[in-house]
C-alpha cells in the first residue's frame, strides 16, 4: 500500500510540474496596426509554401513603409530578411498577418531580400 501511495504522489508531481512547466508565447494571428503607421506606403506580400508574392517591389527612398506580411503556407514559418535594408527578421508563422512599420534607407537602388528559412525564397526592392 505504501508503495502505491509513493508511486501516485510521484505521478502527481510529475503532471505538476508538466503543466507548470515553460510555454511558448501566444502567437498574435492577425496583429494590430502599429502606431505611426499613417501615411506610410503600404507594402503587400504573402509567403506560400514556395515563394514570396510579388518579388519585386518598388518603393520610396526613405519613406515609410508599412508591411503587411501574410503567410498562407498552413505547416512552415517563413521570415522576411534583408541585411542590406536592416531589415533584421520578420517572421510569420503559419496562417498569420504580421505589420511591421520601417523606413528604407535614403540611396537608390536594387536590394535582395528573403527568407532564411527557406533560401530558395527570394525577391527585391527597388529603391528610387
Amino acid at each position: 500500500m505504501k508503495r502505491l501511495l509513493v508511486l501516485l504522489a510521484f505521478v502527481a508531481i510529475g503532471l505538476l510540474m508538466a503543466a507548470c512547466g515553460p510555454s511558448k508565447p501566444a502567437v498574435v494571428m492577425d496583429e494590430p496596426m502599429p502606431a505611426g503607421a499613417e501615411g506610410a506606403q503600404v507594402v503587400e506580400l504573402q509567403f506560400t509554401p514556395t515563394d514570396i508574392k510579388p518579388d519585386k517591389v518598388t518603393i520610396k527612398a526613405g519613406q515609410k513603409v508599412l508591411f503587411v506580411i501574410k503567410n498562407t503556407d498552413t505547416k512552415e514559418d517563413h521570415n522576411l530578411v534583408s541585411p542590406d535594408l536592416a531589415i533584421k527578421e520578420i517572421l510569420v508563422v503559419p496562417g498569420q498577418t504580421a505589420r511591421r512599420l520601417w523606413t528604407p534607407p535614403t540611396k537608390p537602388g536594387e536590394y535582395p531580400a528573403g527568407c532564411t528559412i527557406h533560401p530558395d525564397i527570394r525577391m527585391k526592392f527597388t529603391l528610387q
